[in-house]
């Protein structure tokens, strides 16, 4: 951000914020400055606290909020009346529109920012998948908070209960580079079987619990099995080994019961608020875990999305979502699409659960790395005549031609342009999608998800191209792809298109030519998400009349060196009134469960 837009930020509200406010005042009909501290929360539905909802009003006050209208204002303070922003401005401007027995929130000199939008994000997997089983190791740079982590996460579970590392980092990231050891898992986690994944390390690496599971010895003759000088595994496998590892753990996970899954999604939703997410667009996926090894898609049948629809039917949300139903097998696209748009109807919905439409993918049967024509063809034909929404991968160039073509043939049967179709993580590096498509996408008024794989340092040359994106016109909002090939906090994301460095010091990230700015990054997990969201004029910004979605950052985003932007995370994260994750000064605000 140059020094110019800094100082802006940083001293003015604009004559539009102010008008904007004055209208907010003038409806409230209530002058008197509220007084007192901050009072204690009243906690209701799924231990939850809330603020400025049914009736009630909240002032969040001396902060610097960044609104990300199109003024770039800047303000103190912030007022919420039914989850939504009642008014901005300063502290005394805002404490008058709220009227006498607001709730103070002092934000004690914190950058706050709209909530973060995660423009394709596997998180309703971690239902069936089971967060409380799964140690992350996105934000971590040292290898003592590594091993740590597992000795955390394993705290409360049963002995014998598997827990796992699913992509998403890179080994040399740490402090003490290299993949954590077997004997270092043995000491994290003597009761429970482990197996850890990480980019630039082939197969997987258990520990002794996990060995013994599987009947692995130093007898054992697979092939895939690791054996140091001696002759003993070492932890490290591949091929059938890890198969029969992934098989061992989803025979455990599809074992769980709705509960269960309901309080793995719970903890997941905490842990996406707890790193500043308030909605995510989400494709569904494969099963990574399915017992017998099939590529299957997930949340279908008894483990598909039960769990998601009890909390939204409790009250619990504390995320936006947005549905898609995926199809991961050989079978032709054209019957994925019947038989999941059989008995579905696309776009319906509320504010925080949606059925979005079909995607990430139609079919796995891609001969010569292109989807099957006709097929591919009348798959998305039926989609357009029957106002279906998609999402749909293109990895290659030479898919994003094929799917960009199809498109274009189906919209001269059906309009596609008020269905809000998404090209999803384009491949081939920086050249790639080349203008041409992002021209034709724009003409489709068709999206374009870019992700940020490439960032945990396995590829230099795979890095999309983000500034030809945005500056394109064509709707681009920026995604993970998480959890299982990429880092899943938006923070991380953010640092990756800003800072041209990768999570392996010794691969490059972003060529300088394709990289946002802060401003740019932040509005590609903001502002111009909330489209794809179904959501535009709803969230994205904190301008009044729209959602109170927000996160008060650990961190000045604005200020800190590009390094720590990666670590940032929320210290209070609201949305539309209900605050999913609360810590340090805002520590009593917090979800009890």
């Amino acid at each position: 951000m140059n020094s110019v837009l800094a100082r802006s930020r940083r001293v003015r509200i604009s004559a539009r914020a102010v008008a904007v406010l004055i209208v907010a005042v003038a409806c409230t009909g209530q002058q008197a400055a509220p007084t007192g501290a901050t009072p204690t929360a009243t906690f209701g539905i799924g231990g939850l606290a809330s603020v400025g909802v049914e009736g009630r009003t909240a002032v969040l006050y001396n902060g610097k909020i960044s609104i990300l209208d199109s003024g770039n204002t800047v303000v103190q303070a912030l007022g919420i009346r039914d989850g939504r922003v009642l008014a901005i401005g300063t502290t005394d401007q805002v404490k008058n529109a709220a009227g006498s027995g607001a709730q103070l929130i002092d934000l004690g000199g914190r950058v706050v920012v709209p909530g973060l939008i995660d423009g394709t994000l596997h998180g309703v997997r971690n239902s069936t998948d089971c967060f409380l089983r799964d140690v992350r190791l996105d934000q971590v740079f040292t290898r003592e908070q590594a091993i740590s982590a597992y000795t955390e996460k394993a705290k409360g579970l049963p002995s014998g209960s598997w827990l796992y590392t699913w992509s998403g980092w890179n080994p040399n990231q740490l402090d003490q580079p290299g993949m954590l050891t077997k004997a270092e898992l043995d000491k994290a986690l003597p009761d429970n079987p482990v197996m850890v994944q990480a980019t630039g390390f082939s197969g997987l690496q258990v520990n002794g619990r996990a060995l013994s599971a599987l009947g692995i010895t130093a007898n054992s003759t697979d092939t895939g099995v690791a054996k140091d000088p001696k002759g003993q595994p070492t932890g490290q496998l591949s091929g059938t080994a890890a198969a029969a590892a992934r098989q061992a753990m989803g025979a455990q996970l599809r074992a769980l019961s709705i509960d269960q899954q309901v309080d793995c999604m719970r903890a997941f939703m905490r842990e996406a608020n707890r790193v500043g997410l308030t909605s995510w667009d989400d494709p569904a996926g494969n099963d990574q875990f399915d017992p017998q090894g099939r590529l299957l898609e997930v949340l279908v049948g008894d483990h598909g999305y039960q769990a998601i629809n009890q909390l939204h039917r409790n009250g619990e949300m504390t995320t936006r979502v947005v549905l898609h139903f995926s199809c991961f097998t050989p079978d032709p696209a054209f019957d994925c699409v019947k038989r999941n748009t059989f008995n579905a109807v696309s776009l319906v919905g509320d504010d925080w659960l949606l059925i979005g439409g079909m995607g990430e993918e139609l079919t796995t049967n891609m001969p010569n790395g292109l989807y099957p024509m006709p097929d591919y063809q009348n798959a998305v034909d039926y989609l357009a005549l029957q106002r279906w929404n998609l999402e749909h991968h293109a990895t290659t160039p030479p898919q994003q031609e094929q799917v960009t073509s199809a498109w274009e043939r189906a919209d001269a049967k059906s309009s596609i342009k008020d269905l809000r179709w998404l090209m999803l993580h384009p491949g081939g590096g920086p050249e790639y999608p080349t203008a041409e498509i992002l021209r034709r996408l724009k003409a489709l008024n068709a999206g374009v998800i870019l992700t940020d794989s490439a960032g945990q340092g396995q590829q230099a040359a795979g890095t999309p191209p983000y500034k030809r994106a945005y500056e394109s016109g064509a709707r681009m909002c920026l995604g993970t792809d998480a959890l299982n090939v990429a880092p899943y906090p938006p923070m991380w994301n953010l640092w990756y298109t800003i800072s041209g460095r990768s999570a392996d010091p010794a691969v490059p990230g972003v060529p300088a030519e394709q990289r946002l700015t802060r401003e740019q990054a932040l509005r590609s997990a903001t502002s111009n998400c909330a489209w794809l969201m179904h959501m535009e004029n709803k969230i994205g910004t904190l301008e009044v009349g729209r959602y109170a979605d927000l996160s008060v950052l650990s961190k000045d985003y604005w200020s800190v060196p590009v390094d720590d932007i990666r670590t940032i995370v929320s210290v209070l994260t609201i949305t539309g009134g209900k605050i999913g994750w609360a810590s340090d000064d805002f520590a009593s605000l917090a979800p009890k469960r």
